[in-house]
Order: C-alpha cells, then sequence, then structure tokens
C-alpha cells in the first residue's frame, strides 16, 4: 500500500505539472517539466520499480489530458487520438531510465547524458505516434528542436536534483550534530554519576570493613551465635552490595568509553552545546530567561564531559532559582585565564542564597528544593557532585557569592594543567 501510495503521489504530480506547457512543432505536442519531476521521484523514490511507476504515470497522465480535453470538446474518439501518445514517452523515458541505470550512475557527465537520451529518444517516439512515423523532409530541424528541448530539461534536472541531494546533506549534518550533542549530554551526566557512585564506593567498602570487625568482636565474645549469625549476614549482604555496584559502574563506564579520535573539545564548542541545549530548554518550559555565554579565549579540554557536567548543573541550578521570579531571568556563564588557573563563572539574577543555608550548600543530600503539592524533595547531590569534581577531579577549587533575593555567583578555579589538553585531534566549533 505504501508503494502505490508513493507511486500515486509521483503519477498525480506529473499530471498537474503537464498541464503548464507550450506546443510545439505541432498541435498538442506538449513541452513541460513534468519529466523534470518524474526523474527526480524516480531518482529519490529509489525502492519504486521503474517500469511499474512508468506504466502507473503514464496512464494517469493520458487519464488526466483525456478528461480534460473530453470535458472542454466533447468528443471521446478526438480526445482519444489527440493524448495516447504521451503514454509512449513516459513508457519510453522509464525504460531508458532502467536501461542506463541511472540510480546508481556516479559521474556526473554520464547521468547528464543519460538523461538527455532518454528525454529526447522518448520525444521522437512520442512525435511519430502523433505524425503516424512521417516525419518529412524536415526531419534534420525537427531533431534539433527535440535535442535542445531535452538539453534545457537535463540541465535543469540535474540542477535540481543536486540542490536537493545537498539540502539533504545538510538536514542529515543537522541531525547528526543534534544527536551527537544530546549523546555528550547523556555522556556527561552519566560520568557524573558514576563519580558520585565510586565516592560512596569507599563509604560501602569502610562499613563492610567495620561490619566485620563487628563480627570479629562478636566472635571473639560470649554472645549468642544468632547475633554473631546475623552480623556476618549483615556484613555478606554489604559485600553483595557492592559487588552490584562495582557490576553497575562497569557497564556504565563501558558504554560512556565511546572509541573517537576526539578526546578533546574545544571550550567553544562545550560553550556553544551548553548555549544551545539551555535555550531549547528555556523556550520548551516557558520560562522568561535569557543566557549569555562569553570566553576570552579558545582552549582544548582534555576531560570535557567533566567540565560540561560541572557547568550543566550550575546552569540548571541557576534556572531552577529563577521560579517565580517578578523580573526578566539573566544567567551569564564566562570563562577568563590567570597565570595559574582557568576561571569560570556562572551568574544569575535568581533568588539568592539564604545565609543560614550558604555553609551547606555542597552537603549530600541538601536542598532547598521542595515541592508542596507533590511532597517531592530534589535529593540535592548537584552541587556535591559539582564541589567534588573541582576540588578532587581537577584540583581546583569552587566558590559562592550570593545575596538573597539579589542573584548568586558561583566561581571555579581550575589550574591550566588540569584542564588544558594540548596536542592532538579535538573537536571544536
Amino acid at each position: 500500500m505504501k508503494k502505490i501510495k508513493s507511486m500515486m503521489i509521483i503519477a498525480l504530480t506529473v499530471s498537474f505539472v503537464s498541464q503548464i506547457y507550450i506546443n510545439l512543432l505541432i498541435n498538442n505536442f506538449r513541452v513541460s517539466v513534468a519529466v523534470i519531476f518524474f526523474s527526480i521521484f524516480l531518482i529519490f523514490f529509489n525502492r519504486l520499480n521503474i517500469i511499474t511507476t512508468s506504466i502507473f504515470t503514464s496512464g494517469l497522465v493520458f487519464l488526466f489530458r483525456f478528461l480534460i480535453y473530453s470535458f472542454i470538446n466533447g468528443n471521446l474518439y478526438d480526445s482519444f487520438i489527440m493524448n495516447y501518445p504521451v503514454v509512449f514517452f513516459y513508457l519510453s523515458y522509464g525504460i531508458l531510465f532502467r536501461v542506463f541505470n541511472i540510480r546508481k550512475q556516479k559521474n556526473i557527465y554520464r547521468i547528464f547524458l543519460c538523461f538527455w537520451i532518454s528525454d529526447f529518444v522518448s520525444n521522437i517516439w512520442e512525435l511519430l505516434f502523433r505524425i503516424n512515423f512521417e516525419l518529412g523532409s524536415d526531419i534534420y530541424s525537427i531533431t534539433k528542436i527535440l535535442a535542445g528541448v531535452a538539453l534545457f530539461r537535463s540541465i535543469l534536472t540535474l540542477i535540481a536534483i543536486n540542490i536537493i541531494k545537498k539540502y539533504n546533506i545538510l538536514l542529515e549534518k543537522e541531525e547528526h550534530e543534534e544527536r551527537y550533542r544530546k549523546l555528550i549530554f547523556l555522556i556527561s551526566s552519566l560520568k557524573s554519576e558514576v563519580y558520585f557512585m565510586n565516592k560512596n564506593m569507599d563509604n560501602i567498602e569502610e562499613v563492610m570493613t567495620k561490619s566485620f570487625r563487628l563480627y570479629e568482636i562478636l566472635n571473639d565474645s560470649n554472645i549468642q551465635d544468632n547475633t554473631k549469625e546475623l552480623s556476618l549476614s549483615i556484613t555478606k549482604d554489604i559485600h553483595e552490595i557492592k559487588k552490584d555496584y562495582v557490576r553497575v559502574i562497569k557497564g556504565i563506564e563501558e558504554f560512556t568509553n565511546i572509541k573517537s579520535k576526539y578526546k578533546k573539545m574545544s571550550l567553544n564548542y562545550i560553550f556553544n552545546i551548553l548555549e544551545d541545549s539551555t535555550k531549547k530548554f528555556i523556550n520548551s518550559s516557558g520560562k522568561n530567561i535569557d543566557i549569555v555565554f562569553k570566553n576570552n579565549v579558545d582552549i582544548q579540554v582534555k576531560d570535557h564531559y567533566m567540565l560540561i557536567s560541572i557547568l550543566r548543573n550550575l546552569i540548571n541550578n541557576s534556572i531552577e532559582a529563577m521560579d517565580n521570579l517578578d523580573c526578566k531571568g539573566i544567567i551569564v556563564v564566562t570563562h577568563f585565564n590567570t597565570s595559574t588557573a582557568h576561571v569560570f563563572t556562572v551568574y544569575d539574577n535568581g533568588k539568592g542564597i539564604k545565609d543560614r543555608d550558604k555553609e551547606y550548600i555542597f552537603n549530600a543530600g541538601f536542598s532547598t528544593k521542595f515541592d508542596i503539592n507533590t511532597g517531592d524533595i530534589n535529593r540535592g547531590i548537584g552541587l556535591t557532585i559539582v564541589k567534588e569534581m573541582v576540588e578532587n577531579h581537577f584540583g581546583g577549587k569552587i566558590k559562592v557569592n550570593s545575596k538573597y533575593k539579589d542573584g548568586t555567583t558561583f566561581e571555579i578555579l581550575i589550574p591550566k594543567d588540569k584542564l588544558r589538553g594540548d596536542g592532538g585531534e579535538f573537536l571544536y566549533s
């Protein structure tokens, strides 16, 4: 059914376009741009059978012209005689198109030649039926005219096909770029989660050690056997949890360890994808917020996923700080460098942080984001992850300067040798 619908679309389009024409050489020998559309359809609807599509199209074009001529003149016989030769044009064109295998041709000059021959021969074939195979002494003039018509339409066909192909390539490139950006964000999110899980692994190991130590103490004492067994069971359960954690972490790391020649990414490109995705999110959520990125110098960033995760967490934090804001929200993300460090700042004019909360904002589990309608509270590990990655992974520092109801600025300082990834191939904007 899908193929039949496609052939119907082709036939109807060609039939309608064929009504825009000029008469040439003899009455009812029409020259139109319909064959250009027909050629384009045969190229891009490459799953359709060429011969079947040509038969379907030729029949519908004939029927279309036959009905129109009959309605205007009221003579069915004359209408048939005037219009049946068009069937031979489209049948001939389709057969030659298939014989030359134009869909598979790669050389542009060969493609052009095949279009020209198909058009020229098909025109001759139709004209022969219209004049009962009697060309007369003027065959040379007729041939020149039909060759010129075929040349003109073949040039237009080739131009149109190349424009469509380039447009499709552009669309595919944009779609690929969008998918790649989403993948970058997914990986950056997963890497930040893995970083937090690895940190928890140390805590699990410590708890397991304490639990086993407790079992040893109980085993050396006169405590009841069931208490000793319970202690040992808890130790085993903690060990199983640890093994599950290890499997999950390994699975995520294998997924995020994408084989790519781009081990680094330019800071301009990082800012570009952050700006694009944030603006799309702001627009889709209907928030009245402007976001601006400023970068004084472009650099190659080696741990770009980590940096993206840090900045994204801070930007999301700024967006959430603007809920129920009376004025227009503004977020400014900047980068500049000093003699020893790269400095990133994320400023927002949101509701700010209360003085009593400032010392707790980087603590795991602390959150001021409580939904009074659902009772849900944010898990409160975004800023914790940011601080851990900045200080432990990059060896940097993070500072916060905030005034309640007047906005917040987060400042991150990362040593130059911890951020830059000089040399080799990198992805840039």
